[in-house]
């Protein structure tokens, strides 16, 4: 019975992959593709009673132009662990594979893993974001919005600088803010505005990382 209903939930979680239904998706070794990963989720640890299931789930990916997982389908694995590899999976984001400079879609072999090691531990801990240093974080900045001056400090004549600290996830997003100085009348305009910026993934040790740093908003009037 239970088996039964874990291949029913199985058949329901699936997402199909056609490779004849997408004609620009051209094959990619997955130990090529497995360097262009940026941002990696592991399973969660499944486990049936008090046995601990271990084992590989192996699956056929599409990965867009853009990096994203666009489908997935099962090759193999236990029936308990591919819905966690398939939640998993769906939130890994690539690097694009670039053809000649040109971003491609790719259909690959995906291996996740869960080993007796994991099973034994609980969550991991949260790795410490790098510190970016004023001077370097700049030049990492690949999309920057301007704060929208708002009405009342306008009218006002407010202008000044707001400093925030800011945490930048692995995939270059801006996930976190905290004002540090600034115009409590300017401060929300430069949060909205620093929300949507976008900066070059950190790299390090072969992996990526999220660094924490401040940056400067700065208001001026016209004729000032």
């Amino acid at each position: 019975m239970t088996r039964a209903f874990a291949l029913l939930l199985l058949n329901c979680c699936l997402m199909p992959a056609n490779a004849q239904d997408s004609p620009d998706t051209i094959p990619v070794p997955e130990e090529t593709m497995q360097k262009l990963v940026i941002h990696k989720v592991k399973p969660l640890v499944q486990r049936d009673g008090e046995m601990r299931i271990q084992g590989t789930v192996v699956l056929n990916a599409i990965i867009s132009n853009a990096g994203t997982i666009e489908s997935l389908q099962m090759v193999s694995g236990h029936p308990m662990l591919v819905g966690a590899a398939l939640g998993a999976v769906r939130q890994w984001r690539y690097r694009p594979y670039k053809v000649n400079g040109i971003p491609k879609a790719v259909e690959t072999t995906i291996r996740v893993e869960f080993l007796k090691e994991e099973a034994e531990t609980t969550a991991a801990e949260e790795e410490s974001p790098v510190q970016g240093t004023a001077d370097v974080m700049p030049g990492r900045l690949i999309y920057r919005v301007g704060p929208i001056y708002p009405p009342l400090a306008r009218q006002a004549r407010i202008q000044g600088t707001v400093i925030l600290r800011i945490i930048i996830n692995k995939l270059g997003e801006v996930r976190d803010t905290q004002v540090v100085s600034g115009h409590p009348m300017l401060s929300p305009a430069a949060v909205d505005a620093v929300k949507k910026w976008r900066y070059m993934p950190y790299e390090s040790e072969g992996g990526t990382s999220e660094i924490e740093t401040e940056v400067q908003v700065i208001f001026t009037l016209a004729g000032s």
